[in-house]
């Protein structure tokens, strides 16, 4: 029997912002490490702990990172590079609570700090505090009007609450800064598709454009022609989706093209 709707693919990127990277690899690193195992011995300072954490970090050496930054902090407990590299490896480590406490202590030090309040919406977001991110997201904006990631991610939030009206303002902010986001077309789509507007066709073609070769915008097109009966070469599209990789058009090119 088939179901009467079919859910869109999201497109999105909730990407958090990360330490800053330099161009180095595993060797590099581990000898960085050992020779900040012999400046701690003779400076046991909070500077070393950190630096030797971020090393660490950089190696995926998540347990000795994370013991080398409470160390740190214990010798400097306001140091805001600190808590925040902590935060973002807590958020490495899946421990949103923890990389939330990180982050609000970076707030409490420095509350222009953009990336803090975008870190910290990251990590809200996945213990599902879709409120408290949005709040993150719009504070982060306030700061840098330009962050078009922090549009996107609030546009993504506020489509999950059914506030398609005000998502669809975000993901115009993200396509005014950048006119080839597929992911802000792709998801204004979907959005206007929910209000029942009819400029949602515009935008689905329009990802398809950016993007010819990704199976989600002739998914998500042949589910809009499909869930709201509109006039269009659905399974055409189902069969370009499968063809680029995605399974599930396989179900609905049997039930819909008796393919």
């Amino acid at each position: 029997m088939k179901i009467s709707f079919y859910f869109f693919i999201f497109c999105s990127y909730f990407t958090s912002y990360s330490q800053e990277f330099f161009d180095t690899d595993r060797v590099e690193n581990s000898k960085q490490i050992e020779e900040l195992n012999n400046f701690i011995i003779q400076d046991p300072s909070a500077e070393n702990y950190y630096y030797r954490g971020y090393n660490n970090y950089l190696n995926e050496n998540y347990a000795e990172a994370l013991s080398d930054y409470n160390q740190a902090i214990s010798l400097t407990p306001n140091d805001f590079n600190v808590y925040f590299s902590r935060g973002n490896l807590n958020i490495k480590l899946k421990d949103y609570e923890s990389a939330i406490a990180d982050f609000s202590k970076c707030i409490s030090l420095d509350k222009n700090s953009q990336k803090a309040y975008f870190n910290r919406a990251f990590a809200e977001r996945k213990i599902y505090n879709r409120t408290g991110a949005i709040d993150d997201y719009s504070k982060s904006i306030a700061l840098k009007p330009d962050n078009l990631s922090a549009y996107q991610n609030r546009g993504l939030l506020k489509k999950e609450l059914n506030l398609h009206k005000e998502a669809i303002a975000d993901f115009d902010k993200v396509i005014a800064i950048d006119p080839k986001s597929i992911d802000a077309f792709q998801n204004r789509a979907v959005s206007k598709a929910m209000l029942h507007s009819k400029d949602a066709l515009a935008d689905f073609d329009t990802a398809v454009k950016l993007a010819p070769e990704k199976a989600e915008g002739y998914f998500n097109r042949a589910l809009y022609f499909i869930n709201f009966k509109i006039k269009g070469d659905y399974c055409s599209d189902l069969k370009k989706a499968f063809n680029f990789g995605y399974l599930p058009a396989q179900e609905l090119l049997i039930d819909y093209c008796k393919i």
